[in-house]
């Protein structure tokens, strides 16, 4: 984080705890939104935080469910710390040094960048490289998901970046008490919890128990779309969600089953139908790239570095970070159709 945005930062860590400490939830969350409207510059923010307080005018919103959950049942320095280095970090000082880059160099830079590690090919290392690079673009959002090989090794990566969000996506992968501590020492990442892992319950349970900032996913094929817009999956998984229920479609899935999902998702948070965030993923976080970032991107790298668009993975050698460099990968790859203005 630039040294500019550190008297920013130290007040809005200050303002927050003092909101955290209101006198029941509904007064806390009102405050916070409150912050966030005053703390807004852009018109995503601004956008997002009128539209959370007009929802929170319905004194029987779910949401004011979720956020007592949250509060009584997560580590209050995770929540400000996660909380600050997404919304802040990512969402504003971040999102200055994005857009300027963008325009020097024509190309579109995504707010958020996922990472598919393995442990070997896609090592630690290799995913410290993508996040220092990325941090240099203004990007502090990262969503990695563990693909096998040493989980604990990546405490190091969230240590090294503590101004960064990371959300951890894992699955058949043993979250042992010992291994949570390592990996959320820094407060800054929230771990994900695979809805279809044997002991996925149990999972839940223990990191509530710590106190761990988390949330549950859900990959999803052809045939279980169904049974998501149904409303049955969200079902099944809501007594171990606190937080949101992410919903990720497999690299086959046709493009009218994906938007089908989205827009149930879509819809489940417009209704606050649920006391948790539902989201699609891959489509939200086109919307949310286009939002913050003015790009309509998604991107992420696989174990291999090889560059994946929304469009799938890419075959050309020279889109793979671990030949090339970050902003040369995307001055090749997310060309803008025409000059970013002024």
């Amino acid at each position: 984080m630039i040294k500019t945005g550190a008297m920013a930062k130290h007040l809005l860590h200050a303002t927050i705890s003092t909101a955290l400490r209101d006198d029941g939830p509904k007064r806390a969350i009102r405050n916070l939104v409150e912050l966030g409207e005053k703390f807004s510059v852009g018109r995503f923010q601004r956008e997002f935080f009128s539209t959370i307080s007009s929802m929170l005018k319905n004194e029987n919103s779910l949401y004011y469910k979720l956020w007592e959950t949250v509060l009584k049942e997560t580590d209050h320095d995770s929540l400000k710390t996660f909380g600050i280095n997404i919304g802040y970090n990512g969402c504003t000082a971040g999102i200055k040094t994005l857009r300027a880059l963008e325009k020097q160099h024509n190309c579109g830079i995504p707010a958020v960048i996922s990472i598919l590690y393995n442990g070997s090919e896609m090592d630690s290392a290799k995913v410290d490289n993508i996040v220092r690079q990325g941090e240099k673009l203004g990007i502090f959002a990262y969503i990695i998901t563990y693909c096998g090989g040493d989980l604990g090794s990546l405490s190091s990566v969230f240590t090294a970046h503590k101004d960064c969000g990371f959300v951890l996506l894992t699955e058949g992968c043993e979250l042992s008490c010992d291994t949570v501590s390592r990996l959320t020492i820094k407060k800054n990442v929230m771990l994900s919890v695979s809805a279809g892992e044997c002991g996925f319950e149990e999972t839940c349970r223990r990191l509530r128990s710590m106190r761990t900032l988390y949330c549950v996913y859900s990959r999803y094929d052809e045939a279980q779309a169904d049974e998501i817009v149904s409303g049955k999956l969200v079902e099944k998984v809501m007594p171990c969600s606190n937080t949101f229920v992410l919903l990720i479609p497999d690299d086959d899935v046709s493009d009218n089953t994906a938007a089908r999902v989205g827009a149930f998702a879509a819809e489940c948070r417009k209704q606050q139908r649920y006391p948790f965030i539902l989201m699609d993923v891959r489509l939200d976080l086109l919307d949310i790239n286009r939002a913050i970032a003015n790009s309509a991107c998604f991107v992420a790298f696989d174990t291999d570095g090889q560059l994946i668009t929304q469009k799938g993975k890419t075959n050309d050698s020279s889109l793979n970070i671990t030949k090339y460099g970050l902003l040369d990968i995307f001055r090749k790859s997310l060309v803008l159709e025409q000059p970013r203005s002024a």
